[in-house]
C-alpha cells in the first residue's frame, strides 16, 4: 500500500506555527511568574503609598513644630492699622502694637537736602584743566572725588565729568545730576541719597575746582541760615537744615523725625508720612484692631496640613496599606488628639475657637465669628492652644516624631518594602531567565524534528514513485 505523502504534507501545513507553539509554552511556564509580578506590583504600590504617607506627614510634623518655637504666638497675636487718610499717612502694626486709636497731624516731610551750582552757560569754556579734588559730605559719609580736566572742556562737558566722577565714588553719599534748565544753560546739583538734617550735604573745596561752580564753605557755616538758592546763583534748595527733618503731632504732642518712615513713635507701630497737611486740616485718624484674617489665614493652613494628612491616612488604611497596623494607629491617635484638652486656660479644647470636628475626622474653622471673639478678648490665649506645652504643636509633633524619623515605623516599613521588591526582582529574572532557556530548548528540539520529519517525507515519496512503476519495468 502506498503512503499519502500529500496527505501528511498536508496535516503538517495546517499545524500552528512554530511561534505560536512557542508563545503557549511560554505562557504555561510563566504563571508562576505572573504571580510574583503580581506580588511587586502590589509591593510598588505599597512603597508608593509610604512615601507620599510620609511627605504629607512630614509636612503636617513641621508646620506643627514650628508652633513650638519662640516666638510662634506671634502668628496668632497679629495687629492691623487703617489710616481715615492713606495717601497721607499709612500705617502697619506688629504684634505689640496697642489696640485703639491715635491722631496724626503732618506738618512737614523729611527732605532730601540738595545743592545747586549757579547757572552757567552750556557753551562756555569751562577754563579749567587738570587733576582737581574735592570732599563731599552727606548721610553719615565723606568721600573723596577726584575730576581730570583737560582745558578743552566746554562747562556742559565739564559739568557731566565732575558728575560721572561723584556718581561712581564708592560709598559716596550724595547723587550729582546735570540739568538744563534753559536751551542755552546748565546747572550742577547734588541731592543726599538720605533724608534729614545728618544728611545735610557739606564740602570741602580742595584745588578750588567747586568755587567754578558758585560753591564754598561759607554757604553752609550756619545749619540754620545756609545760602539759598536763587534762579541764578547757587545755593542751598532749603536755608535751615532742620527743615530737612519731618514734624508732625501724635496725639498732640510734636515729634520730629529725619525720615518719613517712623518706627519709635507708637510702639509696635511703623509710620510712613507721605503727605504735609495744611494747619487747618483735621488729624488723620490711625485705628489698630486685631488682625483676624491673617491669624484665620494662618490657622487654615495649620488645619488644611491636618486634614491632608488625615485623608491620606484613611485613604491608606482602605487601600494598598490596610495590612499596616502601624498606620491605623496613628489614624487613631490623631482623631483623638484634637478632640482632649488642649490647654488651661480659658480656651482648652479647639470648639472654644469655633473649630469643628466633621465626621470624617477633618477639622473645620466652621464658627468664624468666635475665633474673632476670642482674638480680640485675648489673641495669646488662642495662640496658647497651639504654642504652649502641651498644646496642639507640641503633641502632634511628638506623636509624628516616631513615625516619620529616620528610625521611624513609616520609614522601617519603606525600607522592608523596598527589600521585598528587590528580592522579588531578582527572582523575577531567575526564572524570566530561566524560562527562556526552556523554550529555547524547546524550540531546538521541533525544529530537530521537523527536519527529521522533512527527510522521512523526501524518502517516502522516492519509495511511492517507486511503487507507481509498471511491473517487472526492471526485469532483465
Amino acid at each position: 500500500m502506498a503512503l499519502d505523502v500529500t496527505s501528511l504534507l498536508a496535516s503538517s501545513q495546517q499545524s500552528p506555527p512554530l511561534e505560536q507553539l512557542l508563545a503557549a509554552y511560554r505562557t504555561q511556564l510563566s504563571r508562576p511568574l505572573d504571580t510574583l509580578k503580581q506580588r511587586q506590583q502590589q509591593l510598588q504600590e505599597q512603597q508608593k503609598l509610604l512615601a507620599s504617607l510620609r511627605t504629607t506627614l512630614e509636612a503636617l510634623f513641621f508646620s506643627a513644630q514650628s508652633l513650638t518655637l519662640p516666638g510662634a504666638e506671634g502668628n496668632f497675636v497679629t495687629r492691623k492699622t487703617q489710616s481715615s487718610a492713606p495717601d497721607t499717612i499709612t500705617a502697619t502694626a506688629q504684634k505689640d502694637a496697642v489696640l485703639g486709636s491715635s491722631f496724626v497731624h503732618v506738618d512737614r516731610l523729611a527732605r532730601n537736602d540738595t545743592l545747586v551750582s549757579h547757572r552757567l552757560t552750556r557753551t562756555d569754556p569751562f577754563g579749567l584743566s587738570g587733576l582737581y579734588h574735592f570732599e563731599l559730605t552727606a548721610a553719615g559719609t565723606t568721600a573723596l572725588v577726584a575730576v581730570t580736566l583737560d582745558g578743552t572742556e566746554d562747562t556742559e562737558t565739564a559739568l557731566r565729568k565732575i558728575a560721572t566722577a561723584i556718581n561712581t565714588t564708592p560709598t559716596i553719599g550724595v547723587v550729582a545730576t546735570v540739568i538744563t534748565d534753559t536751551p542755552t544753560t546748565v546747572r550742577l546739583t547734588l541731592t543726599a541719597k538720605q533724608t534729614g538734617t545728618s544728611a545735610a550735604i557739606r564740602f570741602t573745596d580742595t584745588d578750588g575746582l567747586l568755587a567754578a561752580l558758585g560753591w564754598s564753605a561759607g554757604m553752609f557755616a550756619d545749619p540754620e541760615n545756609r545760602t539759598v538758592m536763587t534762579e541764578t546763583s547757587a545755593g542751598y534748595q532749603l536755608g535751615r537744615a532742620s527743615e530737612l527733618n519731618a514734624q508732625l503731632r501724635i496725639n498732640g504732642i510734636s515729634l520730629i523725625r529725619e525720615s518719613n518712615t517712623i518706627t519709635d513713635a507708637l510702639p509696635g507701630m511703623t509710620l510712613t508720612l507721605l503727605r504735609a497737611q495744611q494747619p487747618t486740616d483735621p488729624d488723620v485718624t490711625l485705628t489698630t484692631t486685631v488682625d483676624v484674617d491673617t491669624a484665620a489665614s494662618f490657622l487654615q493652613t495649620i488645619l488644611d496640613r491636618y486634614n491632608s494628612a488625615l485623608k491620606e491616612l484613611n485613604s491608606a488604611t482602605k487601600g494598598a496599606l490596610k495590612s499596616y497596623p502601624a498606620v491605623r494607629q496613628l489614624l487613631r491617635e490623631l482623631r483623638t488628639l484634637v478632640s482632649q484638652q488642649l490647654g488651661t486656660g480659658p480656651l482648652q479644647v479647639l470648639r472654644d475657637i469655633g473649630i469643628t470636628i466633621e465626621q470624617d475626622g477633618t477639622l473645620k474653622l466652621s464658627d468664624r465669628s468666635r475665633l474673632e471673639r476670642e482674638l480680640i478678648a485675648g489673641s495669646e490665649r488662642v495662640a496658647a492652644l497651639f504654642t504652649s506645652p502641651g498644646g496642639f504643636g507640641e503633641r502632634v509633633a511628638a506623636l509624628l516624631q516616631d513615625v516619620i524619623g529616620s528610625s521611624g515605623t513609616l520609614r522601617t516599613q519603606w525600607q522592608l518594602v523596598s527589600q521585598r521588591i528587590q528580592n522579588l526582582t531578582g527572582r523575577i529574572r531567575q526564572l524570566e531567565s530561566r524560562i527562556e532557556q526552556q523554550v529555547e530548548q524547546y524550540r531546538k528540539e521541533y525544529l530537530k524534528l521537523q527536519q527529521l520529519y522533512s527527510m522521512a517525507t523526501a524518502q517516502m515519496g522516492i519509495l511511492s514513485n517507486f511503487a507507481l512503476l509498471p511491473p517487472g519495468m526492471f526485469n532483465g
